[in-house]
């Protein structure tokens, strides 16, 4: 018989966190945080809560009543460190219980609920400065990069791959199945996105109601402002009114989920956001139904994997986009302009310190080169980048910007600690 083990995606967020005291780590649902505490941390104990409050330790396989679990607590956390995951199940008595036990053994806290986090954290909780918090979201693309070098890729395939494992409940998939997973991506897409939206909802105790998903559909179908958003959903007749008031709770609800980001429009005296969603698997998901019915129809593979690809270049700047604001700890802004529109634009200090241009394709001519050009002559930032698959496919480097490609970029993400 050959055992199968799976590889670890390395999560830089937690990598250096994993000694801490006390540690509450959080984030939205499916995000790998159990996979990699449970496989990375050093604990004597790894206790996950159930719905009905149920206390399973995993290591044993032994079940606890929520009363049976309150007795034995405070003597295993004085003889090692205990993991609790999904702790928020347990309720207001276990809080007031931490608050009595501060500053005894170690304890590392996983929850995949945003909602209640911040009531952890809030002004009138029991738990306030007791932990050290860190949020685990997306898969960081420079880790993302790294997991796919590692299995051998490299070039235009390795930074595709990449895109698609910061969701990392494509890990499996990416790892076994490798380029061969675009040709398979619907069925995959069907049976766990709708899923995992649900799971989110229902973690954050909402109900996920046809206005949610007009919402998600609209920001998928490039609905991005609040205006834009409003009227598509009072085109379907989910609100009464076509204005901002309408849809804005719902989008902050969303947001607060980790489901969308709301990124400012740069040289705006009045602050305005445009919406769209975290992650590219999720909003390619809801771009197929928005098109296709993809949640209730039958869309062959093929039909999945073309469109796939001809949207990959506008998940692929929007890669580029967070790896350089990771790497160089900038804010992403959009500068939307009649006359100038750029594919990433990240600030230091509130003002522009980089941009630059994506051309995502085999063949690039000198015309567009001029256009990337022509931007970069209108932009004041520090720093200006041509990012394209090869520089080969170059016919000449642009002037005024430096030129990234995949070897580059992969030689960052190595070097990064």
């Amino acid at each position: 018989m050959v055992i199968s083990i799976m590889k670890i995606i390395e999560r830089r967020e937690l990598r250096d966190v994993l000694d801490a005291k006390w540690l509450l780590v959080y984030g939205r649902r499916k995000t790998g945080k159990t996979f990699y505490i449970r496989e990375r941390a050093k604990y004597s104990h790894y206790f996950i809560v159930t719905s009905g409050r149920e206390i399973f330790e995993v290591r044993r396989g032994e079940i606890y009543s929520f009363s049976e679990f309150m007795k034995v607590f405070p003597l295993l956390l004085k003889q090692g460190k205990i993991v609790i995951d999904e702790f928020h199940r347990l309720g207001e008595p276990f809080f007031s219980v931490l608050q009595g036990l501060s500053g005894i053994g170690e304890l590392i806290l996983i929850t995949s609920t945003r909602h209640y986090f911040k009531r952890f954290i809030g002004s009138n909780s029991p738990l306030l400065c007791l932990f050290y918090l860190r949020e685990l979201g997306l898969v960081d693309p420079r880790d993302a990069i790294n997991f796919v070098h590692e299995l051998g890729y490299s070039g235009k395939t390795l930074i595709e791959l990449a895109v698609l494992l910061q969701e990392p409940w494509l890990a499996p998939a990416i790892e076994s199945l490798g380029e061969r997973v675009f040709s398979t991506f619907g069925a995959t897409l069907k049976g766990n996105v709708p899923s995992l939206i649900g799971e989110i909802f229902t973690e954050e105790e909402r109900e996920l109601t046809m206005r949610y998903s007009a919402i998600l559909e609209a920001v998928a179908d490039g609905k991005s402002s609040s205006g834009e958003i409003a009227n598509e959903l009072y085109s379907r007749g989910l609100v009464e009114k076509e204005t901002h008031s309408a849809v804005a709770p719902y989008l902050e609800t969303l947001v607060n989920m980790g489901i969308l980001e709301r990124i400012p429009l740069f040289g705006k005296r009045k602050k305005i956001f445009k919406y769209r969603h975290l992650s590219p698997v999720v909003d390619f998901a809801y771009y197929l139904n928005a098109k296709y019915g993809f949640f209730e129809t039958e869309v062959p593979d093929e039909v999945v994997e073309r469109i796939l690809r001809e949207r990959m270049p506008h998940y692929v700047e929007r890669f580029f986009e967070r790896l350089l604001a990771k790497h160089y700890s900038l804010q992403p802004v959009r500068i939307e302009m009649p006359d100038l529109e750029v594919d990433v634009a990240l600030l230091r200090n509130k003002k522009l310190y980089l941009v630059a241009e994506v051309k995502w394709k085999g063949r690039i001519k000198e015309r567009d080169i001029r256009k990337a050009e022509e931007k970069f002559e209108d932009l004041n930032a520090k720093k200006k980048l041509l990012i394209v698959p090869d520089k080969k496919v170059l016919p000449r480097a642009p002037e005024n910007a430096e030129v990234l490609d995949c070897r580059d970029v992969t030689k960052l993400c190595k070097a990064q600690p």
